[in-house]
């Protein structure tokens, strides 16, 4: 599988470096989706070490762009891509806060990727506003969730320090920044007032059945705590 055969992404990163549950996550996130990825302009939103946008590429993707907060792992995404010979043209990372870009601007995509952020942020608002104006037809998204029936947040603190959790920002206090969990209803809402529906939500049972195997992880997926979703544009694509 996809991780299998490139595990220097088990080094670059101290974050759920799990091949096992990393290959599960490449067919619910990459293989599900590859007929909008191939030749796609795409922006990957927190693109921690890169391998996503990697996987990408190498699904079809014309061009990605990372937006990441932590410097290290630009520097490490970027090592990564030329160790395997990624031409310069296909991809760039931009060490910024992901909400501070999405403002300024960072051109127009085909696909937003937004894979294990939505829990690490409260500022969905210029989140959602930054994705919609790059134009994008598609946003794929993999989130934990709360399992609130009603469109609620669930809210708590993220501690900085670590790479796992929200990186700190201009309204982070203390050695902590604000982040909450959406339930699928309160992200529907948000999609719904940006101009995106849920178009499929991926079938995780399927999979965890098809790959099924001692040690094959993917609880909070089998929970429903976790869902990855493909969202489409209500907009017609440019292209």
């Amino acid at each position: 599988m996809f991780f299998d055969e490139y595990p220097e992404f088990l080094d670059t990163s101290s974050t759920s470096a799990n091949s096992r549950r990393l290959n599960l996550r490449h067919v619910a996130i990459i293989e599900e989706n590859r007929d909008v990825l191939q030749g796609a302009r795409v922006l990957d939103i927190a693109s921690h070490d890169g391998r996503w946008s990697f996987a990408a590429l190498q699904s079809g993707a014309q061009y990605v762009m990372g937006i990441e907060g932590r410097g290290h792992l630009v520097d490490n995404a970027n090592k990564t891509f030329a160790d395997n010979h990624i031409e310069k043209s296909r991809f760039s990372f931009l060490e910024a806060d992901a909400h501070e870009a999405l403002h300024d601007g960072v051109g127009s995509f085909d696909v937003v990727m937004c894979l294990g952020f939505l829990y690490h942020t409260l500022r969905y608002v210029e989140l959602f506003s930054g994705i919609r104006a790059t134009g994008a037809h598609h946003l794929i998204i993999d989130t934990r969730i709360s399992l609130d029936d009603d469109p609620v947040i669930h809210i708590y603190g993220n501690p900085v320090e670590r790479e796992s959790m929200a990186v700190e920002d201009r309204y982070s206090y203390q050695g902590k920044t604000l982040a909450g969990s959406p339930s699928l209803s309160a992200l529907k809402r948000i999609l719904d007032t940006y101009g995106y529906d849920i178009a499929v939500q991926t079938d995780w049972p399927r999979i965890l059945r098809e790959h099924s195997g001692p040690g094959i992880g993917g609880r909070k997926y089998r929970t429903g705590e976790r869902v990855t979703l493909l969202a489409e544009s209500r907009d017609q694509p440019t292209k």
